[in-house]
């Protein structure tokens, strides 16, 4: 396919637009770590709000979740619903507690909470978390290039490879020049179009119907659970709901909450945060609802492939102008979590490691700490296109699992953290090792544990009537262990007051 030119034309606009921001904001974010990582905690609540959900959605909206419309029609909204409440509940009750404690203590990385909060001087909690980070990161922008390639592939009409290469290019300039203050201003246009999109798109396509009726009628045509959000199992719908469970531990979202500048702007940031979450998860649950009317059967999409039904709909509604923004919003939705996932790797390795670990006592000055951490963002960004390149199944396979892994190792240990005084160094300590390995075995346990372990999903699947995601056990076990080890280990002595004191 040969891409209009004023498709290609919005998108040379789209990524000048990024690189300029990242020009712009390089002077913010050189003034230390604090700044590089978390734009000097100085963001406000609209750049906050829209920042943590655009990197938190990522293409899983644009394309999953239309496509599972599409698919399954009103079971969609299980998907919406459950990351939905939880990031309510973390924005109203959780993050004004980040956001203290992060300055009361000066933190800028989920290893520097962990850290304070025991008084760890072993370091044990700083290195464990920074390597699952590291892993789990490197595998998740991999994913994203991947896709990015794709989307360009689909939509430009160049080869997969020079658009992973393309997607890259982009994501790596803008976050080397700006650090934090660039991504989180990116991410805010690139809501922006996230938002308009999911918006706009079935809006004119409803339209074009001449009103609702015949989304009805493709609706019941479909039958099942169409019509019906019931039709699904217990432990289908649990699953679904289950994806939430992610949001309480992925970094690149939660280090939004600690930039904030204002701790008394924390309740509007989280009124736009929860209405801009439920704007856009009600627009890509229509556009897969809608799209069975203009496409009934899925092999009228490109490559019978569900997940392209926000593009192809878009391609039969607009013009190739306004077709060239509706895939930028695909793009957006990739970069805006790519540039952040490539961020807090970035601080895992030298913030948390290089500085806190191996340069302990020396002194190093602020302009050579965002010096080794651009250094070490282009290293990260050279593993993760290796991964892309050498093995596109393992990447794939990696970010299945990736959300919901650190939202089983980081979640429970945060929260409890928070809100618990009885928790100790050696109950998050265990509670993310055993979250870690619980995740990893029910979504893909290798073969030769099968010689002394049973089907690990299989067991948690009829323990826990149905469900098999991978996030759901891994969060409960964590959870279990981390109160459990507390229970019969030392808790830190002054653990009242830090809690008290960030309330």
């Amino acid at each position: 396919m040969t891409a209009h030119p004023l498709t290609i034309t919005v998108f040379i606009i789209y990524l000048l637009l990024l690189i300029a921001i990242g020009i712009l904001s390089s002077k913010k974010s050189s003034g230390g770590l604090t700044d590089f990582f978390l734009a000097g905690r100085s963001l406000g609540k609209w750049t906050v709000a829209l920042s943590a959900v655009s990197s938190g959605r990522s293409a899983w909206l644009v394309l999953g979740v239309t496509g599972m419309a599409y698919l399954g029609g009103l079971q969609a909204i299980w998907a919406a619903v459950g990351y939905i409440l939880v990031e309510i509940f973390m924005f109203f009750f959780v993050a004004k507690r980040f956001r203290n404690f992060s300055e009361k203590y000066n933190s800028i990385t989920v290893p520097d909470i962990l850290e304070a909060r025991y008084q760890d001087k072993t370091k044990l909690l700083r290195v464990t978390s920074s390597l699952i980070i590291i892993f789990f990161m490197i595998a998740y922008v991999g994913s994203q290039i991947v896709a990015g390639g794709v989307a360009f592939s689909g939509s430009l009409g160049m080869s997969s490879t020079a658009g992973m290469w393309l997607t890259a290019s982009i994501i790596l300039i803008y976050t080397l020049l700006g650090g934090f203050h660039a991504v989180s201003k990116t991410d805010v246009l690139q809501a922006s179009f996230m938002f308009l999109s999911l918006v706009i798109v079935p809006t004119v396509a409803i339209i074009g119907l001449g009103g609702f009726g015949p989304v009805l009628d493709a609706m019941h045509a479909q039958g099942g659970g169409f019509i019906n959000v019931f039709s699904f199992t217990f432990g289908a719908i649990g699953g679904l709901l289950a994806i939430g469970l992610g949001s309480p531990g992925n970094p690149h979202i939660l280090v939004r909450y600690m930039s904030l500048k204002s701790v008394s702007e924390m309740r509007k940031a989280a009124l736009i945060g929860t209405f801009w979450n439920l704007t856009m998860a009600y627009g890509a649950i229509m556009i897969g609802l809608v799209g069975r009317a203009y496409f009934p059967d899925i092999s009228m999409l490109p490559g019978e492939n569900h997940e392209a039904i926000f593009t192809a709909l878009g391609n039969e509604l607009f013009n190739p102008f306004i077709f060239g923004i509706l895939v930028v919003a695909v793009l957006a939705a990739i970069m805006s979590s790519a540039d952040s996932q490539l961020l807090v790797a970035s601080s895992a390795v030298v913030h948390d490691i290089y500085n806190k670990y191996f340069s302990k006592g020396e002194e190093i000055s602020n302009q050579k700490l965002v010096l080794y951490s651009r250094l070490s963002i282009l290293l990260i960004m050279a593993l993760a296109m290796w991964l892309s390149f050498s093995f596109q199944e393992f990447v794939f396979w990696m970010v299945l699992f990736a959300f919901g892994g650190l939202g089983a190792c980081f979640g429970p240990a945060l929260l409890l953290s928070f809100y618990w005084k009885g928790t100790t160094k050696l109950g998050v300590f265990w509670g993310m090792i055993t979250g870690l390995i619980t995740v990893v075995l029910v979504k893909q346990q290798p073969a030769w544990t099968l010689t002394f372990l049973p089907n690990v999903k299989e067991v948690m699947s009829s323990i826990f009537f149905g469900i098999t995601y991978e996030a759901f056990h891994g969060f409960l076990i964590a959870t279990v262990v981390t109160i459990i080890v507390s229970k019969f280990t030392k808790k830190p002595e002054n653990a009242e007051e830090i809690i008290k004191g960030i309330s």
